[in-house]
This record gives C-alpha cells, structure tokens and sequence, in this order.
C-alpha cells in the first residue's frame, strides 16, 4: 500500500511521523512524506524516504493584510499539494499537524482519498481541529483528547516515540563521559533549544555542587558554542549538545529531566518512568501546559511555568523531586495505562484498517 504522510518540520510533529513511518515500512508498505519541513527534510531523506516538499508558512501578523497574505500562500500550497497527491497516487493519507500538513490533508480529502490525522496534544491545534470534520479518522495521543473532538471517529494510538530500548544506567553514563557517584541532571529544551531555560540552567548548575552532580545540557544549535565555553570557564562537569540523537542513552543516564512538554517528551517520560520538572512552552495555545498536566496530576512531574521560572523556582522543583526517591518503576506505577507503549504500530493498524 502506498502511503503519504503529510507533516510540518518541528521536532513535535517530525519525530513521531518519522516513527511511524518506520512502523508502515516495516510492514511493507511504501512511504512517502510531503509538507513543508524546513530543516527536517535531510532527516527524512536520510532515512530513505521519497520527499515532496512544500512551501507555506504560519499566520503570524492577524492585522486585514496578514489574513489575506496568509489566505494567499495556503491557498497556493493546498493546489500545489494537489499536484503532489496526483503523483504519489497514495491509498491513504496520514496528518501530523500543523500548517505544514494542512494543505496537503486538505487536498486529499477534496479528492476522496482515505485520510487520518494525528494530534500529539491534548487540546487539538486549529489545523487539526479544523481538519477533524472532515477526515474520516483522527488518532489522539492521551485520552483527554477526547472531548474536544468528534468520539464517533476518535482513535486512541498514543503518541510514537524513542522509548523501545534504552540501556542501563551505567552504558548512559559511558555514552556522556560521566560519574556514577553523582546524580545526573538532563536539560531538554526542545529541537530549537531556548534561550531562557538555557541562562536559568546554567545558573541552576553554578549553584549545584559539582562534587554530587553532574548534568547533559541540550541548548538547541544557536545556543551551543557559547554554553560549551561558559561551562568550561566555570569548570563544571556539563556535557553541552546542540541535539541529543542518542536520546536513549540520555535517559538512561537521567535521575531527573527539565524538559518542555511537548507529547512525545511526556510520553516518553511516562512510559520509563522518569522523574521530571516541566517548564510548558508558553505560546501556541499553551498546549504544552495541558500536556504537562498528564504528568503532574499523577504526582510524576512538577511543573514550573515559564512566568514563574528563576533559578530558585527550579532549584526548589529540582530538589523536591531529585530527593523523592521514587524508582523508575514506581514512577511507571502512577501513569500505568496512560501511554500506549507501541503507539506506532497501533497508528499504523489503524491506517491499514481505514
């Protein structure tokens, strides 16, 4: 069968098309991607995946002028993705999210082909809740999706993630170059990093004693190079990344994740029943607050609102949970039947079946 996935190029809704993609060819069946990716279509490529990129962009300026401007360009994207569909010629159709899918899920619906779509949030984004009336399924990645959408054609897969094989605590701690005698912090400020929890971080690890810990710190690529020298010149024992792609080893490494709360991070976090402190990403609707919330009502989170974030704030989520002493497996035992923990290969059942 052939297959197109339709996604836009941020890490939330890269990384789990990408997993999923896996899962449908490794059931035989040919995969292809379109949408506007941005950096993430080298990625794709890398993988061996056909590619028909796309350009659009998101509606940024809401004056009269930025309507029309926006209108303009997705109009133009949808009947460029309708060329796209006519060539790939695909039996069904698959939605990531985002203006980068829009035009193309779009398009397929106009032209009768099977399409499903996947929200990785709790609170559906405006391109998804859109495109729910009119897509025949739409698979969700936590239960409380399910309110803001249509239950007759409601799915839930939970949402792909990296968390199939991750090594023992001592191969993670190898991977870094770091101790086993210390506790191990893990900042993951997203794909593009952020300038603000980076600054914050870094004094949080000023103030934390180097003799007992230690910590991974993934700044996105701007931030990178100056972290790595701030770090040396202080003399901590900080391993900088621009990207983790290792990520298994990270978490196997980890006593405890700062992360924003995008759904593939918090499911991750759930299924392997890692202690975390979540600082929401603050815009685009606030869904990661929601998504965060899964975590924190369960008692296996602290969240610390970007609004309220300073070095005391973490310093004090960081302690009270780095000193909670909960095992993976008690952690695991508050989210228990929360996450799908083969969410691809359900997605990709469902796909199958549509």
């Amino acid at each position: 069968m052939k297959i197109l996935i339709a996604t836009g190029g941020t890490g939330g809704h890269i990384f789990p098309a990408i997993e999923t993609a896996k899962a449908l060819r490794v059931r035989g069946h040919q995969v292809s991607f379109a949408g506007v990716l941005g950096a993430s279509e080298e990625k794709i490529r890398a993988l061996d995946f056909p590619v028909f990129p796309l350009a659009a962009k998101g509606l940024n300026d809401r004056s009269f002028l930025g309507w029309l401007n926006f209108g303009s360009i997705m109009s133009q994207a949808v009947f460029r993705s309708f060329r796209v569909v006519r060539q790939n010629a695909p039996d069904k159709i698959i939605g990531f999210g985002g203006y980068g899918a829009f035009p193309v899920v779009m398009a397929g619906s106009l032209m009768r082909c099977p399409v499903l779509i996947h929200e990785q949030n709790v609170v559906p984004g405006k391109a998804n809740a859109l495109l729910a009336k009119i897509v025949k399924k739409v698979a969700i990645s936590f239960e409380g999706s399910r309110k803001y959408l249509d239950p007759a054609k409601v799915v839930w897969t939970g949402c792909p993630c990296h968390h199939s094989s991750v090594p023992s605590r001592a191969e993670g701690l190898t991977a870094f170059g770091l101790k086993e005698n210390k506790k191990t912090i893990v900042l993951l400020g997203g794909s593009q990093g952020s300038q603000r929890l980076n600054e914050i971080f870094f004094e949080l690890m000023k103030d934390m004693p180097p003799a007992n810990f230690q910590a991974i710190h993934m700044t996105g690529p701007k931030d990178c190079p100056l972290y790595e020298a701030r770090y040396q010149e202080e003399g901590l024992p900080v391993k900088v990344y621009a990207f983790i792609n290792n990520i298994s080893h990270a978490y196997a490494a980890a006593d405890l994740i700062i992360a924003r709360a995008g759904a593939a991070t918090v499911t991750e976090l759930g299924l392997l029943g890692l202690a975390a402190v979540l600082v929401p990403y603050p815009f685009a609707g606030n869904h990661q607050k929601f998504n965060a919330d899964v975590l924190a009502d369960k008692g296996a989170a602290v969240i610390v609102e970007q609004k309220d974030l300073t070095k005391s704030s973490l310093k004090e989520a960081a302690t009270r949970m780095l000193f909670s002493n909960f095992s993976r497996q008690a952690m695991r035992e508050k989210t228990k039947g929360m996450f799908q923990t083969d969410a691809a290969l359900q997605l990709a059942l469902v796909v199958e079946g549509l």
